[in-house]
C-alpha cells in the first residue's frame, strides 16, 4: 500500500509539463505581449505553459481574483504588487528542448514592508546532506529517484491581519483587464 501511494506521488511529479519538442525558436519569449506574436506552433505551446502555471497557482490556492473597485475598498490605500511571467525552457543533456515552462512571480521587492534577510530566505540541502542522504539509501539498498517538484517554493499562509494585493503580469490572458489577485 504504502509503495503504491509512494509511486502515485512520484507520478504525479512528473507527469504534467509541457513539451518544447514543437518549438520553432528555441529563445522564449520576454514577456506575454511577446509571447502572443509568436509562431502560431510556439503560441500554442507557450500558453499551454502558461496555462499550466496558472492553474498550479490557481488550485493551492494562492489567490482569488478581485476587480479595481474592490481593491479600492479593500486595500486601504496600499499599492497592488507588481507581477511577472517568465517563460524559460528546459533542456535534455544533450541541448535538446525538454520542457517550456513559465514561472509566475510577484516583485516582492518592491513591497512595503520591512522585512529581515532571516524571514525571507528558503531552506535548502547542503552538499553534504545530499550526499549523506544518497548514502544511506545505498546502504538501504533503495532505489534512487528525482524529478522535477512543481511549485517546489515555499508556500505559506499570510498572517491574518496581512493581506497582499497583486496586479497579473502584463499580458494575462486569464485575468480580465481591470482585475486584481
Amino acid at each position: 500500500m504504502y509503495q503504491a501511494r509512494r509511486q502515485a506521488q512520484l507520478k504525479d511529479c512528473v507527469l504534467c509539463h509541457v513539451s518544447a519538442h514543437g518549438l520553432h525558436s528555441l529563445i522564449a519569449p520576454s514577456s506575454l505581449k511577446q509571447h502572443h506574436k509568436l509562431h502560431s506552433n510556439d503560441k500554442l505551446i507557450w500558453d499551454d505553459a502558461y496555462n499550466e502555471e496558472f492553474d498550479r497557482l490557481s488550485s493551492i490556492p494562492t489567490w482569488e481574483i478581485i476587480s479595481e473597485a474592490e481593491l479600492r475598498k479593500l486595500s486601504k490605500g496600499c499599492k497592488p504588487l507588481p507581477s511577472m511571467a517568465i517563460a524559460t525552457i528546459k533542456y535534455y543533456g544533450k541541448n535538446k528542448p525538454k520542457r517550456a515552462k513559465y514561472r509566475i512571480v510577484v516583485l516582492g521587492n518592491l513591497d512595503y514592508h520591512n522585512w529581515s534577510k532571516g524571514s525571507t530566505t528558503a531552506p535548502v540541502m547542503l552538499q553534504l546532506e545530499l550526499q549523506f542522504l544518497t548514502s544511506m539509501a545505498v546502504f538501504h539498498k533503495c532505489t534512487l529517484k528525482n524529478c522535477d517538484v512543481k511549485q517546489a517554493f515555499v508556500q505559506s499562509s499570510l498572517p491574518d491581519d496581512e493581506e497582499y494585493y497583486v496586479k497579473p503580469p502584463v499580458g494575462c490572458p486569464r485575468s480580465p483587464p481591470g482585475t486584481y489577485w
